[in-house]
């Protein structure tokens, strides 16, 4: 009786078991770091974003198209006041679709305000009311809160790491990106001339 033979591409190599469970083992603890980085950004933005939205919509009458997404546009606005629609969403990297729908549900929530653009009257200008600076404020203040609790014990080194690591977290997927987008909102034009 003859023993069994094995072809060189089913053979195994010494050490080539241990390569291949290395091989998984890197493969497990890179999709670990990817749910757990998933996952904690998740409850962040849950943690952060869902209390403030509360205050967010409690400025904006309990209206319901006030959500999470509607903060950017009002810390722009209070930026940069008597903005066109166009601009905003440059400097948010949104399409004017999404930004003018935005603009709708907040004015609707007496947030945000338009006028007639002085400059070219089939334009507009969008601006926070006195209602909508007062909501911003309020959100800041829940945030601030939050954060200070979350923050107080821990030390400041913790802290400035915390920091550093999220900056180079954010340099790298903004070097990452075929075209990256710039990493603060775009400036807003100061003239009248741009588009609408």
């Amino acid at each position: 009786m003859t023993a069994p033979t094995t072809s060189p591409e089913t053979r195994q190599r010494p050490g080539h078991d241990r390569l291949a469970q290395d091989d998984h083992d890197d493969q497990d603890d890179h999709d670990d770091l990817v749910g757990r980085l998933e996952l904690a950004f998740r409850l962040l933005g849950k943690r952060v974003y869902l209390p403030s939205l509360r205050v967010l919509r409690a400025a904006g009458s309990g209206q319901v198209g006030v959500d999470k997404t509607s903060y950017p546009l009002l810390a722009l606005l209070a930026e940069h006041d008597e903005v066109r629609p166009s601009d905003a969403a440059v400097a948010l990297e949104l399409d004017l679709s999404t930004v003018s729908r935005q603009v709708r549900q907040l004015e609707q929530s007496g947030l945000v305000g338009r006028r007639p653009d002085e400059a070219d009257g089939r334009a507009c200008r969008i601006h926070l009311t006195d209602h909508g600076r007062a909501g911003l404020c309020a959100v800041r203040r829940s945030r601030s809160q939050l954060l200070d609790s979350t923050f107080g014990g821990w030390s400041s080194a913790d802290r400035e790491e915390l920091l550093r690591l999220l900056d180079r977290l954010l340099t790298d997927l903004h070097n990452m990106s075929p075209t990256p987008p710039p990493l603060t909102p775009a400036p807003l034009p100061s003239t009248p001339e741009t588009d609408r």
